[in-house]
């Protein structure tokens, strides 16, 4: 059987009752399809022909039977998106729907109602005020990093930005997330199963990247202070894969997490599909021992992997400290302090950016404790000399 979505009558595409499986329209198309002889129990009325509102409806239809190969629609401008749609759950068996990890609203739009996540809509001109959260954050649909994030704390900011979006801007609002710490989740993941996982935190808002001189990367302080949470991460972080690889193909991860230290609430940021920028895989190697870009390629490369049984632990703490171009100068003496122990990944400006994707980095800089309160204590040292810088 085949999945049909059209919010037109059918009669001027020639579309008749004998058609083999279910239509999706609107509920101002409904009785036209009635008059003409459709059954109504195999007529979807969805609340809006979007990919957030269908892709719920296609899901419950396959859930439901098993006999479905195919999504598709006539109207030219939904085509593209149905497409990922119809490439999600009948699409090449180990080929995953990578749109679905470059698109913000599509992603969100999968994981709608089995992860915790910000509530989200599509951001165009004509969203009314009333249907947006009091704050929020509006988002382009595909960029990197949070490179053209826009906050807005009232009413008042909410209106500014939409007066000035174009029709053709693809942005997504989500509500914002009461957090004090993001978490950073990398890895390798291979047909519905994790084959490596490792976490790592910021050490500040990465919403507050504009203000702030530096950002530091390190291991997530929870392998030492409560490890119930790691385990936590990896469970939540294996079933959003899952979720949106629906069980295909090989996988490098990037995955970040708000969480509210207060509630002890986890809540899904985003995911990509690759290595995590910054150098994340070299800090891992530092701190684990593990090379998991190695483990990566291999599985592309035909060689297979067991099911990760056990989360490693890391041997040591590791970091990595992103001083940015516009806000500061590399302090005279850092040097001093460094030492052979470190090492300096990038120095002077360049055009590539940090990991917020809003500064150019002037230094990029790596180093390892025997454990997490020498990273603290080490930072700290860092941060108060670049403030004085």
């Amino acid at each position: 059987m085949k999945i049909f979505v059209y919010p037109y009558s059918p009669t001027t595409i020639g579309f008749d009752p004998d058609f083999d499986g279910y239509v999706i329209t609107t509920a101002n198309a409904f009785e036209r399809y009635l008059k003409l002889g459709f059954l109504k129990e195999k007529i979807e009325i969805a609340e809006s022909i979007d990919f957030k509102h269908v892709f719920r409806i296609v899901q419950d239809l396959v859930e439901s039977f098993s006999d479905f190969d195919e999504v598709f629609t006539l109207k030219e401008n939904d085509i593209e998106w149905i497409d990922v749609i119809n490439d999600y759950f009948f699409g090449e068996k180990n080929k995953p729907t990578l749109a679905l990890f470059k698109d913000k609203y599509y992603m969100r739009s999968v994981l709608q109602g089995k992860i915790e996540q910000p509530d989200f809509v599509a951001m165009t001109p004509e969203i009314s005020a009333e249907k947006v959260p009091e704050k929020g954050v509006i988002k382009p649909r595909r960029a990197e990093a949070s490179l053209g994030v826009d906050f807005y704390a009232n009413r008042f900011e909410f209106e500014r930005t939409r007066a000035n979006l174009a029709a053709d801007d693809e942005l997504i609002l989500e509500e914002a997330v009461d957090y004090d710490v993001m978490f950073t989740c990398d890895g390798v993941f291979y047909q519905d199963e994790l084959i490596q996982f490792f976490s790592n935190q910021y050490s500040n808002k990465v919403s507050n990247c504009d203000i702030e001189k530096y950002t530091i990367i390190h291991t997530n302080e929870n392998y030492w202070k409560n490890p119930s949470l790691i385990s936590r991460l990896k469970e939540d972080t294996a079933e959003v894969l899952k979720i949106l690889t629906n069980g295909k193909g090989t996988i490098a991860f990037h995955m970040e997490w708000f969480y509210n230290s207060v509630t002890d609430a986890l809540t899904f940021c985003e995911v990509g599909a690759r290595f995590g920028g910054w150098h994340i895989p070299e800090i891992v190697e530092l701190a684990f021992g593990q090379d998991y870009r190695k483990t990566y390629w291999e599985l592309k490369n035909g060689k297979r992997y067991l099911k990760m049984k056990q989360i490693p632990q890391p041997k040591q703490a590791a970091a990595v400290v992103g001083i940015y171009a516009n806000h500061t100068a590399i302090p005279e003496n850092m040097g001093k302090l460094l030492g052979a122990r470190f090492k300096c990944i990038q120095y002077g400006s360049s055009s590539k950016k940090g990991a917020t994707g809003n500064s150019d980095l002037l230094c990029l800089i790596m180093f390892a404790e025997d454990d997490i309160e020498s990273i603290y204590q080490i930072s700290e040292k860092i941060g108060k000399m670049i403030e004085e810088a």
